[in-house]
């Protein structure tokens, strides 16, 4: 599986990929489809072949495309803990920021426990975890281990442990507990797992 970085504006978005995309983690700023258009060709990725989206977490900077994307094709993941989010996206936006509010009838809604099975019909191993901390909605696509070497975590905007609150750093334990080594942020470089606080 490949990691393809499909960010701009200072945010991640990844796409996995093998011979063709298989998941769009995170969807754009709102308004900025072109860029997000732009970015995708430029790294090989076929917007029209983006079939399924998963956002971390509803905020601008993270689900701002996600309905425009929608009507190009792609499906919308939403973890059922999202749900109540999802409307709140429209009062962080202003009408310049020209957002596509999210329909709320047509998109997969799964439970935590049913992520890894449907994971796996895109030929993905792996779950998805609630990682709540930076907000109430984040979730976290794990990669499974023992299949992806060494161990990814696609964690949004999970507050880095030196400076988050106890809610945060119970999600990175939960994390550490299922193997992940290695992290792919919203924002900033991929990095090593950090370590637990008490052994910083």
């Amino acid at each position: 599986m490949n990691i393809v970085n499909v960010g701009y504006k200072s945010t991640n978005y990844y796409v996995l990929a093998d011979s063709k995309p298989r998941l769009l983690i995170d969807a754009g700023w709102p308004g900025t489809l072109p860029a997000f258009q732009h970015q995708c060709e430029k790294m090989g990725v076929r917007v029209a072949d983006l079939k399924h989206i998963l956002c971390t977490h509803y905020h601008p900077d993270h689900a701002g495309l996600a309905q425009e994307l929608k009507r190009l094709g792609s499906k919308l993941i939403v973890i059922d803990l999202q749900l109540p989010f999802i409307p709140d996206l429209r009062t962080q936006v202003k009408p310049q920021d020209h957002y596509v509010e999210i329909d709320l009838s047509d998109n997969l809604v799964i439970r935590l426990d049913q992520s890894r099975a449907l994971l796996k019909t895109l030929g993905i191993e792996g779950e998805i975890v609630a990682t709540p901390g930076h907000s109430g909605d984040s979730v976290t696509l794990v990669l499974d281990a023992e299949r992806f070497q060494p161990g990814a975590a696609f964690t949004g905007d999970l507050t880095a442990p030196l400076i988050a609150n106890e809610t945060a750093l119970q999600s990175w334990d939960k994390l550490r507990a299922r193997g992940v080594k290695t992290v792919y942020p919203g924002h900033g470089a991929a990095a090593k797992m950090p370590p637990p606080m008490d052994s910083a």
